[in-house]
């Protein structure tokens, strides 16, 4: 990106119901730990300098991720980057919005009124501006913001090897969710494989998708390389 492009972020933890964040969380009482719920909320615009000053959306998406609480506050850093490198941020950006990042997550997770919750939701919402002048910026920054700046790397076959199988038991529940690979639903008494992170997922899927990327779909958490 240009030296010129300028970043805004905000940083929150939403309430129930609040804008295009609506998350059910009527099963939170069946997950294995406390959870953020992170969302990230990220959009570029290119900004004319002409007098006639007009606003071009380049790009904006919207992703969610359920994160464990304790591998987030404890490696945040490495999966904050892997986020955010998706979008192809720049390095002072990432210098800058990781560390507050978690500082806002620890003051979540430390609060008082959220003792007791399963989920604690945590928002993030950027907004990158790319100035330009001239028609041909408007073909360099659509070049740049093609470009796959985060390669994915497989996972050792040590660590899918060491993947440990489980049983769902849920008591009466039957459904519990879906293979966020495949979406095939998950059902009571079925036979998964779960990541350290413990997300899990059907066997095959997921050593498939750990033989292209060390990443947990959902959380990015980072399985050891080849």
């Amino acid at each position: 990106m240009a030296m010129d492009t300028l970043y805004d972020y905000h940083i929150w933890q939403p309430q129930e119901g609040e804008g295009d964040l609506n998350v059910t969380m009527s099963n939170s009482h069946l997950l294995p730990c406390d959870c953020f719920l992170f969302h990230l909320h990220f959009r570029h615009v290119l900004q004319s300098n002409h007098p006639q000053e007009f606003h071009l959306l380049l790009n904006s998406s919207l992703s969610s991720f359920l994160i464990p609480c304790n591998v987030f506050l404890a490696t945040g850093s490495s999966i904050l980057i892997a986020v955010f490198s998706d979008t192809g941020v720049a390095q002072d950006f990432l210098d800058t919005a990781v560390p507050d990042v978690l500082s806002v997550a620890a003051d979540i997770a430390c609060n008082p009124l959220n003792a007791g919750r399963r989920i604690l939701p945590l928002a993030v919402s950027v907004l990158v501006v790319s100035p330009y002048n001239e028609r041909e910026e408007i073909g360099r920054v659509l070049r740049e913001s093609s470009a796959q700046p985060f390669k994915t790397l497989p996972a050792s076959e040590t660590a899918i090897e060491g993947l440990k199988n489980v049983d769902i038991d849920v008591g009466g529940e039957l459904l519990i969710g879906e293979c966020r690979i495949c979406l095939d639903e998950l059902m009571n008494g079925m036979e998964v494989t779960r990541l350290p992170c413990a997300h899990v997922y059907h066997r095959d899927c997921i050593v498939k998708w750990l033989e292209t990327s060390h990443l947990c779909p959902l959380c990015r958490y980072a399985m050891p390389l080849s």
